[in-house]
């Protein structure tokens, strides 16, 4: 059943989100997760990817929500935006897959002078994570560092999957401006995070 928020003018509502209302915006995200979600995983394949690449779309969206004043039709936009990322994503695949032929991940994390990298960019994670307030510091952290999804943190915490998905936003926003204003670090980092706990095993 959709929100009452969300079955009035579409315009209304992206003017209150393009003005920064968060709750109108958490309805947004609640009425387009799965059909976002599904497009990605048809292209992809992969849960987990799909799972970052539809948390990528609305974190996008959010950041450039200014733009939303303009949009005639949300649901053409939300493809757009959905399907950019997604080509953006594959791209960068088959130029990994090119990149590192032949070469196993683990061993690859396994050199010395990796291990040292990836322990300082866990520090600087961490030094982000504290910055953040509860309870989106413990999601995030056991969203992106400990890998659980949101069925296990929402039972964990007790709180309904689309706050958990709220708060990971959030915090994901929060750690791409933050990464990136004192370590000039990009949002590539924010999608390696959903390696960190199987990378983290083998070190």
């Amino acid at each position: 059943m959709n929100s009452p928020l969300m079955s009035s003018d579409e315009s209304v509502v992206l003017l209150n989100v393009a003005s920064g209302n968060e709750l109108v915006y958490s309805r947004l995200v609640e009425k387009y997760w799965q059909k976002v979600l599904q497009h990605a995983l048809s292209f992809v394949k992969s849960y987990p990817v799909a799972e970052e690449l539809t948390q990528d779309v609305f974190i996008q969206i959010w950041d450039k929500r200014e733009r939303l004043t303009e949009v005639k039709s949300f649901d053409n936009y939300l493809f757009i935006v959905s399907r950019n990322l997604i080509i953006t994503h594959i791209r960068k695949k088959l130029i990994e897959t090119e990149t590192f032929k032949g070469e196993k991940l683990q061993e690859m994390f396994l050199k010395p002078d990796d291990q040292y990298e990836f322990q300082e960019l866990n520090k600087i994670i961490q030094e982000g994570a504290n910055l953040l307030s509860e309870p989106r510091r413990t999601i995030f952290l056991l969203s992106r560092i400990e890998g659980k999804d949101a069925d296990f943190i929402s039972e964990e915490l007790g709180l309904a999957k689309r706050t958990i998905r709220w708060h990971l936003l959030e915090a994901l926003n929060f750690m791409r401006v933050y990464l990136n204003k004192h370590y000039g670090l990009g949002l590539l980092v924010l999608i390696c995070l959903g390696m960190y706990s199987f990378v983290a095993s083998f070190l």
